[in-house]
């Protein structure tokens, strides 16, 4: 998804859709989670005219002991917008929303490309109740990806049903070889749509050893 920051004008975009989102939500400073969320913020505070800060990514290894979990703009006793290039099960939500909390910050709302929340297992309490908007839904990214070309339609309904019916990584249908527009393919499901996020089976002998 950080390939969408390539190009000028389309992260200058991206930047004003947040923008239009922050002052609903009475947003005093933008603020990226690390690292993704970082160029995406900056361009929302450009857009909205809001300061601008990042938020550490908690217990990474490159980080000083003693190093401040936020830098830029001062966050504390202020409403700030958290954002992030994707929010799934909202654990990193609710990490960074923790550290910015931790400096009294007041975490209002979130701000994503993608919100991958209909498509988690669960969602944390904190992703679940913080006000968020984003770009796109995953399944409409699918939509868009098969409306253009980038995605066969078979493979699309497969996928899209993969996710809906939360199929097990040990469901046999992984296995089928899908018939796409061009024929059969030479892989199975699991192997051309690793983005589904199934892992083959584990087997018996290597979990029990």
């Amino acid at each position: 998804m950080e390939s969408a920051y390539a190009e000028p004008q389309l992260l200058r975009d991206l930047g004003a859709r947040g923008a239009r989102f922050a002052p609903e939500i009475g947003v005093e400073v933008v603020v990226g989670a690390e690292t993704a969320g970082v160029p995406l913020a900056a361009s929302i505070s450009l857009n909205a005219q809001l300061p601008f800060a990042f938020v550490r990514k908690p217990g990474y290894r490159g980080h000083e002991i003693d190093e401040p979990p936020v830098r830029g703009a001062d966050v504390a006793s202020r409403r700030v917008l958290l954002v992030d290039d994707a929010v799934s099960s909202g654990s990193s939500v609710e990490r960074f929303a923790a550290s910015l909390t931790g400096v009294g910050a007041e975490v209002v709302g979130v701000f994503v490309l993608v919100d991958m929340r209909d498509v988690a297992d669960t969602v944390s309490p904190v992703a679940a109740a913080l006000p968020t908007d984003a770009v796109s839904t995953y399944l409409h990214v699918l939509d868009l990806a098969t409306a253009n070309g980038l995605l066969d339609p078979a493979l699309h309904r497969l996928t899209v049903d993969a996710i809906v019916n939360r199929w097990t990584d040990d469901d046999p249908r992984w296995d089928l070889i899908p018939v796409t527009a061009d024929g059969p393919l030479t892989l199975p499901l699991r192997e051309v749509c690793p983005f589904v996020g199934a892992n083959p089976p584990m087997d018996t002998a290597t979990a029990a050893g």
